[in-house]
């Protein structure tokens, strides 16, 4: 038997692919299907029955009304079962502009060639079969297989589905399994050496992959046309529904909605990275192969999966190609940009040139909406398309968890509703930032001294997330513990490892260098001293060029030195690479609203951005609290209290800053502008401070609402009800003045400091309601 022969005499794959899938059975390339297996499961559905195979043309299905794709997020209408007849082409005729001589790629078939040629009783010359005039080929573009024909004695062909790259794709049954709908795949060209490299190499990637989202492949057969030549035809399963070409053609000029075309790629990102996985790269990612049925998505057309950094002959769809393509080779590097670029033909207009194809770029934000209302999606995008391969994402898998980030995001502002994760980069925020900030006015009742609402940047950066070590790390074990540990034990730890690693006692893995330098950094910064962590990310900036936890700490870096505008460029680097991530938006939020509070000379730009960074934050997840009082604070400086009250109404009741969302909201009611104040927001503050505990702050509050009432009755508001209250006191000067000589009796007795209580009990009486006895 031949050494790339199966048992089945079938040619096996060839000795590289053998060793991959051999490697691959040995180590991680099966990850999708344990550490990912979410993801690689057909979605399911409520009440969903098994389908029944019948001998009609139609096959009658049992399906859902509603399904779900990317991991059951978006919810998409129904796709009817099709009769795959209805598929068939009625005339099927390869447009002229795409007909090229196989070997010297002239163009060929073309109308005008013919326009010289005798016209026949039965019409015009037919220029779809001929030979070329450059090197005398012959070519024909004409279906090789006719409706009715039997291929293999097994597959009664229906008819032509579409042209791909090397030939006609036909429908047909398969006799001897039930009837079942297959698709055949052979040559337009028997003659074309290189066309059989590509359809064996095919061939022979299909038999081997088994992955959900891939074409399955049932056979090779051969079958000997009209011609008497033999032609071999790949035998695979029939995909039914249509692709996101059709898609988008059916809503033209509308593109699809842009959580739609990203749930669409979660799907097929597993596949990709499955090829990946094997040495492989798909290559030509595009609308057109990928197919979505009333049940799944699936890759199509593997005709250009080759062998990563294989030279050759390379096969891809221009518009879509990375520019280093031909210089490389098949890479991931090449995949991801395919990725990025199908993103943005699903969900835009792309330009384009003469021949229809789409030219290399994105559009600017101001040409199309969807970069500007969803800000992650455009940074998605172009980092996956970036020009530059080694800044795209490193591998599908890392995309797939950006992109999931990214899906969040836009459904949160498409729906006004929290999509909140598990960040597998960032630990959870380690505390809670600007919570009170609002609340320290009211200290101005007990000192008589209005403090600066503002924040502390050394508090901000101690609060924020930090990097996690990937689990997979060998390192992860040692130094996962480190990060929230005490950083002076964190250091000794580290020491101790070095000294170890030094005279031979213990073997460290060879990325113990960068982890441990990163996690000494993070001590170091914990511990303020900030020229020891900039000297060793200096240090690793030098060996690492693409790492971005080397920024994120040079931004918590410079956040703590107050150089807040190289603290934001960083951040905003970081944003870039991790688009999916609320991480670096609320780190970018708090430097812009340092920086406004700073009085920089853009303040209109500051403002706008810590505004749109702490909302994009909020709205995705509702358990970070220092983004809910952040875009509370924005909103109240741009005198937007209604949308700053009720971005705290929304803070959930679990939330132990709850009671302190209630207090600011009911701060932010009382003090809005004299002139706008209206009884609404008089009832509503009080009702913010219904069932609060008893603590001093609630009395500052009380005698808040108490007072702007008392001002909003000589300023000439409309009489109340006889039996209309606040905080349980009658509408009237006398109750409201009585009410707020007692409160504040009540906070100078609890105030420590003599002077204070002086100035609180003078406060009382010049307040009380003048009495005759």
């Amino acid at each position: 038997m031949a050494e790339n022969s199966s048992p089945t005499g079938r040619p096996g794959p060839p000795p590289w692919l053998t060793r991959q899938l051999r490697e691959a059975a040995d180590t991680s390339s099966y990850r999708w299907a344990t550490r990912r297996a979410v993801v690689t499961q057909p979605s399911s559905w409520e009440g969903q029955e098994d389908s029944v195979p019948v001998e009609s043309d139609t096959e009658q299905r049992s399906r859902p009304g509603v399904r779900r794709v990317g991991v059951g997020l978006v919810s998409l209408p129904r796709v009817n079962p099709v009769d795959p007849t209805a598929a068939v082409l009625r005339d099927p005729q390869v447009p002229e502009d795409k007909r090229f001589c196989w070997k010297c790629q002239q163009p060929v078939g073309r109308s005008e060639e013919s326009a010289a040629e005798p016209t026949s009783d039965s019409g015009p010359p037919d220029a779809s079969a001929g030979n070329c005039a450059h090197c005398g080929s012959p070519f024909n573009f004409r279906p090789m297989l006719a409706s009715g024909e039997l291929v293999a004695d097994q597959y009664e062909v229906r008819g032509c589905l579409a042209y791909g790259g090397m030939g006609w794709i036909f429908l047909a049954r398969d006799r001897n399994v039930s009837g079942r709908w297959v698709v055949l795949k052979g040559l337009q060209n028997p003659l074309d050496i290189e066309a059989h490299v590509v359809a064996l190499a095919e061939r022979q990637f299909l038999s081997e992959m088994a992955h959900p989202a891939i074409v399955k492949i049932y056979n090779f057969v051969k079958h000997r046309g009209a011609d008497g030549i033999p032609c071999g035809y790949i035998v695979m399963e029939y995909v039914g529904g249509r692709s996101l070409k059709t898609e988008l053609d059916e809503r033209a000029p509308e593109f699809l909605p842009v959580a739609e075309a990203v749930a669409y790629m979660l799907e097929v990102l597993p596949a990709l990275d499955y090829l990946h996985s094997f040495g492989l790269a798909y290559n030509d990612l595009k609308p057109d192969n990928i197919m979505v049925s009333e049940d799944e998505v699936k890759l199509i057309d593997l005709g250009a999966v080759a062998a990563r950094q294989s030279g050759g002959s390379l096969y891809g769809t221009p518009g879509y190609q990375a520019p280093e393509f031909t210089r490389t080779g098949p890479t991931v590097a090449s995949d991801i940009y395919t990725v990025g670029r199908t993103l943005a033909a699903l969900t835009m207009r792309m330009p384009k040139d003469a021949h229809g194809h789409k030219l290399p770029g994105i559009p600017a934000a101001a040409d199309e909406s969807v970069l500007t209302r969803y800000p992650a999606f455009a940074r998605l995008i172009h980092r996956a398309t970036d020009p530059d391969p080694a800044q795209r994402f490193p591998s599908a898998y890392a995309l797939y968890r950006q992109l999931l980030g990214v899906l969040r995001a836009v459904l949160a502002a498409d729906t006004g509703r929290e999509y909140p994760q598990v960040s597998t980069v960032f630990s959870a925020p380690r505390g809670d930032f600007g919570t009170d900030t609002l609340l320290r006015q009211t200290d101005v009742i007990v000192d008589g001294v209005r403090r600066t609402p503002d924040l502390d940047a050394t508090k901000v950066a101690a609060a924020l997330p930090i990097p996690l070590i990937d689990g997979e790390d060998p390192s992860a074990d040692l130094l996962s513990p480190l990060l929230y540990g005490d950083p002076h034990r964190a250091l000794d730890t580290l020491r101790q490892g070095r000294e170890n690693m030094r005279t031979g006692k213990i073997a460290m893995p060879d990325t113990f260098e960068l982890e441990g330098a990163l996690t000494e950094v993070r001590a170091y910064l914990d511990l303020g001293e900030v020229q020891y962590a900039r000297s060793k990310l200096d240090g690793l900036r030098a060996g690492y060029l693409v790492d971005w936890r080397i920024e994120w700490y040079g931004a918590v870096a410079e956040l703590i030195d107050a150089d807040y505008e190289k603290a934001y460029t960083r951040f905003d680097l970081v944003a870039d690479m991790l688009p999916g991530e609320s991480a670096p938006l609320l780190a970018l939020a708090a430097t812009a609203e340092l920086l406004l509070e700073s009085e920089h000379a853009d303040s209109d730009r500051w403002a706008r951005a810590a505004t749109d960074h702490y909302r994009a934050v909020w709205r995705t997840n509702h358990g970070i609290a220092s983004a809910a009082f952040g875009l509370a604070r924005c909103l109240a400086e741009a005198k937007d209290h209604p949308a700053a009250v009720d971005t705290l109404r929304q803070m959930p009741e679990s939330s132990r800053h709850h009671d302190v969302a209630r207090m600011t909201a009911c701060l932010l009611l009382v003090t809005q502008p004299a002139d706008e104040l209206t009884r609404e927001d008089l009832d509503e503050a009080a009702a913010q401070l219904r069932g609060l505990p008893d603590e001093p702050r609630l009395q500052q509050m009380r005698v808040l609402v108490m007072s702007a009432a008392l001002d909003w009755l000589r300023r000439g508001g409309p009489p109340p009800e006889p039996d209309a209250t606040i905080l349980g006191l009658r509408y009237s000067d006398e109750a409201l003045r009585v009410g707020i000589e007692l409160a504040l009796r009540q906070i100078a007795h609890a105030t420590p400091r003599r002077l204070q209580r002086y100035a609180l009990i003078d406060l009382a009486n010049r307040l009380r309601p003048r009495s005759w006895w």
